[in-house]
């Protein structure tokens, strides 16, 4: 798999006549350490798509941490993680590559615009550099007036708007939100709670990595990491 050393934002494209609702992520016993520091054991826990999962705790407990696992950018010290797609267990090698994940340690080509950040990831995806979810999702996230200047000009505020439309673009089966709305103004929150509705109507799964009260409040369920030490 190609893995560039500056641009991690990772999804697979998904064949739209995937029926969404069936869509499962499940781990089994499920413990991560570092070292004689345990962050979390025996998580056994079920996603399902068109529903959403907060995961809470205090910095440093270990939400990142769980996401790259869920993910499938990390491998748990225990246990294991399965994703289903209608029915059809994904290689938990591909999982990284059915994922959508928007995070802090994620970054876009600073010197490309927004529209040539799309379209290296649509030309690695298998997508072609011409495909119209470019533009849907620049529209999406709001930025598609600014989709030729370069990021590298951005505000924190805008550049959070990139990755959630590279994360976005290839209509990815679940969707990772790591403190998403950490660098947003007001509207782009509200974007933000539109992508995350929007993702849900179409039958995915979402979930939100927060210490956001209203954020985690706004999923229909909460896990928090403390439970799991």
């Amino acid at each position: 798999m190609t893995k560039p050393s500056d641009i991690s934002v990772l999804g697979a494209q998904v064949d739209n006549a995937v029926s969404r609702s069936s869509i499962r992520l499940t781990t089994q016993r499920v413990g991560h350490r570092f070292g004689e520091r345990v962050l979390f054991k025996r998580m056994d826990l079920s996603f399902m798509g068109g529903h959403s999962m907060a995961i809470t705790g205090a910095n440093g407990s270990g939400k990142s941490t769980l996401v790259r696992i869920l993910a499938g950018l990390m491998q748990p010290t225990k246990g294991t993680v399965l994703l289903s797609v209608d029915g059809q267990e994904i290689d938990p090698e591909l999982r990284p590559l059915s994922s959508g994940l928007v995070a802090p340690y994620l970054n876009v080509y600073q010197g490309f615009t927004p529209r040539e950040n799309l379209q290296f990831i649509a030309q690695a995806r298998g997508m072609g550099r011409a495909h119209p979810r470019i533009q849907e999702v620049l529209e999406t996230v709001q930025i598609d007036m600014r989709a030729d200047d370069q990021v590298g000009t951005f505000s924190s505020g805008m550049l959070q708007r990139v990755k959630i439309a590279c994360a976005l673009l290839p209509d990815p089966p679940v969707l990772f939100l790591d403190e998403p709305s950490a660098t947003l103004d007001v509207d782009g929150v509200a974007m933000t709670r539109r992508v995350i509705a929007k993702a849900l109507e179409d039958g995915r799964i979402v979930i939100v990595a927060t210490n956001e009260p209203d954020e985690a409040e706004a999923c229909e369920g909460k896990i928090a990491i403390e439970d799991y030490q």
